[in-house]
């Protein structure tokens, strides 16, 4: 039984899937990044709307990153003068994703009509950071709806020129927590029949309760498998995570940057508490780092 059990949870891990079309002109992604999420609204202690759009753009990101290769990430972000002023997420081919949510003081959830109302006017803007590049690879374009999907279709139609279709889920409990998270992408490569393309999107937009099948403990192929009306083949399975690379050592490593007033000055104010942006993780800086970071400010004088 245990070893069942076992081999359940393996099964149900967060899991992305990347496929392509037989014909070679539709490439697909698909995920299942449940516990990601609610990883992510846990963390930063999100509100069921924030939660929501935080857990779609981290989809968003891990489809798109799954496109990439090895470290080279997906960074997405949105940015607006709604009472979410900032939605951030960024993930890796490898699995690792992470982001946050800046939130303004007059959010009120219940009093609001649509999820599109949190973000109100302003850019999305998607960065590629890839191994052939020294600078990352940038677009920007107005967000159109706010609700995460329809403004990254929108960017790689309008940016990137890439006709795409996505569907972005999440489920809440009754008590606005996380219950299932998990999406598709389909973007067309060249050669595709623009008629294939368009019933895409029309099967995609009939289908858009991925958390129904999640609920049925399906994995991601299995949901491709019953929406696609074409076949496929898998190209790559990775599991992904919620996962910040952030440890206490790099916090030290960025105050050595700071002046010796300076760090003595917080010593003396009792500022020793750091907490990572991304993942909220809090890290103490006791007497003995600061004793250490001191030193070395002190011996870079002399």
């Amino acid at each position: 039984m245990a070893h069942e059990e076992l081999k359940k949870q393996f099964k149900l891990r967060d899991r992305v899937v990347r496929a392509i079309s037989k014909d070679k002109t539709i490439r697909i992604a698909a995920v299942k990044n449940t516990h990601s999420a609610q990883d992510a609204q846990r963390r930063h202690e999100l509100d069921f709307v924030s939660a929501t759009l935080l857990a779609r753009a981290l989809t968003g990101a891990v489809l798109t990153s799954s496109f990439l290769k090895g470290e080279e990430r997906i960074i997405i972000q949105f940015q607006g003068n709604g009472p979410i002023s900032e939605i951030y997420a960024e993930a890796m081919t490898i699995g690792e994703a992470r982001g946050y949510v800046n939130v303004n003081n007059d959010l009120n959830p219940e009093s609001m009509s649509s999820m599109r109302d949190a973000l109100g006017i302003g850019l999305l803007t998607l960065s590629k950071i890839l191994y052939d590049k020294n600078e990352p690879v940038q677009g920007i374009v107005p967000i159109v709806k706010g609700d995460i999907s329809s403004d990254l279709v929108h960017y790689f139609t309008q940016s990137e020129q890439i006709p795409t279709a996505m569907i972005l889920d999440v489920s809440l409990t009754d008590n606005g927590l996380i219950e299932h998270s998990g999406g598709i992408i389909v973007q067309a490569l060249p050669g595709v029949d623009e008629e294939v393309l368009a019933s895409l999107d029309e099967i995609l937009l009939n289908n858009q309760n991925i958390c129904e099948r999640l609920k049925e403990d399906k994995m991601p192929e299995e949901i491709l498998s019953e929406i696609l009306p074409f076949e496929f083949d898998i190209i790559s399975t990775n599991q992904t995570d919620f996962f910040c690379r952030c440890t206490k050592d790099h916090f030290k490593s960025r105050l050595m940057t700071l002046g010796l007033d300076d760090l003595k000055d917080m010593r003396e104010k009792g500022q020793n508490e750091l907490v990572c942006r991304f993942c909220n993780e809090h890290y103490i800086i006791e007497d003995i780092d600061f004793e250490e970071l001191i030193l070395t400010a002190q011996a870079s004088i002399n």
